[in-house]
């Protein structure tokens, strides 16, 4: 990522704030709650409303984002709400996490198809879990696109075969009310 991206996001991110309770992307909510509660890490977080959900929830939640800015934001909410959140400010094209640290790695709405695969097999635990869920091809045809780049939308069935080391356990294509997206949560079973 290019300092001109950073401070995109920087940018993006000051016109925004953190919500005053976090409110979790619901594939996530779906598929974590009934985990038992252990290390975490979100990649490409945000303002945080995941991870701060995470952490509410008992994990131990490292989060990694490019904006300093929506870090900011981010560690406001959990301060508000009690929590702890590790807050990581690095670029995903350097970010390297901790070998085999994680049960759960958590991606929503960023897309880097050289780097993810790597990083999330790097930090998953044998047994760990992927949630991810990100922007699909279908998503260019809406009329409140926002995304101008194609290269940063999946192609039919393309997410699952990026994680292909991993065990799928549930994958869906779906339109929700303000996105079109893939959803897939995967297992590590080395």
């Amino acid at each position: 990522m290019s300092i001109a991206d950073r401070n995109k996001w920087d940018e993006e991110y000051a016109n925004q704030t953190a919500a005053d309770a976090p409110v979790p992307d619901d594939w996530l909510t779906q598929h974590v709650a009934s985990l038992a509660p252990g290390r975490a890490l979100e990649l490409a977080c945000g303002l945080g409303h995941n991870a701060v959900w995470l952490a509410e929830h008992a994990w131990q939640v490292d989060a990694v984002d490019v904006s300093t800015v929506g870090l900011n934001s981010a560690e406001k909410l959990a301060q508000r709400l009690g929590q702890h959140v590790n807050w990581i400010a690095s670029d995903l094209d350097n970010f390297t996490p901790a070998a085999t640290a994680y049960d759960l790695v958590v991606i929503f709405r960023y897309l880097d198809r050289v780097r993810l695969p790597d990083l999330v097999r790097t930090a998953l635990r044998p047994g760990g879990w992927l949630v991810y869920e990100t922007y699909s091809k279908s998503q260019l045809a809406r009329p409140d696109n926002h995304i101008r780049n194609p290269a940063f939308t999946l192609s039919e069935g393309e997410l699952p075969r990026l994680f292909a080391s991993l065990e799928v356990v549930a994958y869906a294509e779906v339109e929700l009310p303000d996105r079109r997206v893939a959803r897939l949560v995967a297992r590590n079973s080395i």
